[in-house]
């Protein structure tokens, strides 16, 4: 769990006990209010009533896209890990097998030599199309990494602008002429956090939709991959034998 999935946690832990505590002190402060009066506090009542809905929503909310969002520092792992055992390995083997590396001072002819000539360019060019592929997902887990962080931070703005006016609610929330305000105050902090919330959803959800479309291409890519990776000509390239006169031999050159 990261830093700011402790954060997100911690401040809604303190948004809901600062809410339940409002809540308590309120409903205290109109209990005090003589039945011949309560008509005159019936309004802040239901809207006390529609808080503490408004929390709980407020907060299940919350809690229910913590749980579905994901752990951004995973998907950054896994996308070094792509990098690690698929794009630096490929890539490496590719440089190792490449035509440059085993220059000789003696020009090899024959069948063999010609097969081999012609069967490792395409090996190389297969093998660093597969390290391009590693890093392009490394690339596409970090972004929907970067998407999720954002969406948890505004998640933490929205969790810490509520207990911020929820705490200053509390504050004028100690008599009955403060109760009113009190209550419209904490009631439109939760319409703010929503409101927050509501933005940030659909902006994930376009980075997820991207995202889903970059893993479609790549996946794509993979397959084609496949299909086209030349097959070496191992047969002729394996066939060293001077002596059996199929002439696919490797022959010094003149």
């Amino acid at each position: 769990m990261s830093a700011l999935d402790d954060e997100i946690h911690r401040q809604s832990r303190e948004a809901g006990a600062t809410a339940r505590e409002f809540v308590q002190q309120v409903d205290t402060v109109l209990s005090c209010v003589p039945e011949p009066l309560e008509h005159l506090v019936a309004p802040v009542t239901r809207s006390l009533q529609a808080v503490a809905l408004g929390v709980d929503e407020l907060l299940g909310l919350c809690g229910k896209l913590h749980d579905e969002c994901g752990d951004e520092d995973r998907l950054r792992e896994v996308g070094l890990d792509w990098v690690a055992r698929v794009g630096d390995a490929t890539k490496r083997i590719a440089d190792d097998i490449a035509p440059e590396r085993f220059r000789s001072p003696v020009e090899w002819t024959g069948r063999a030599a010609r097969a081999y000539q012609l069967s490792v360019p395409p090996q190389v060019a297969g093998l660093n199309a597969v390290s391009d592929i590693a890093n392009q997902m490394r690339s596409s887990l970090n972004t929907l990494a970067n998407a999720v962080e954002a969406f948890k931070m505004a998640m933490a703005f929205a969790l810490a602008g509520f207990a911020v006016a929820a705490v200053a609610a509390l504050a004028g929330a100690m008599t009955v002429v403060g109760a009113a305000p009190a209550t419209a105050a904490v009631a439109t902090a939760i319409g703010v956090s929503l409101a927050l919330l509501g933005a940030a959803i659909p902006a994930m959800r376009a980075h997820v939709n991207t995202v889903k479309s970059e893993q479609t291409q790549l996946q794509q890519r993979i397959h084609d991959l496949g299909r086209t990776w030349a097959e070496p000509l191992t047969a002729d390239m394996a066939d060293a034998s001077v002596g059996d006169g199929d002439g696919s031999d490797w022959r010094p050159g003149p």
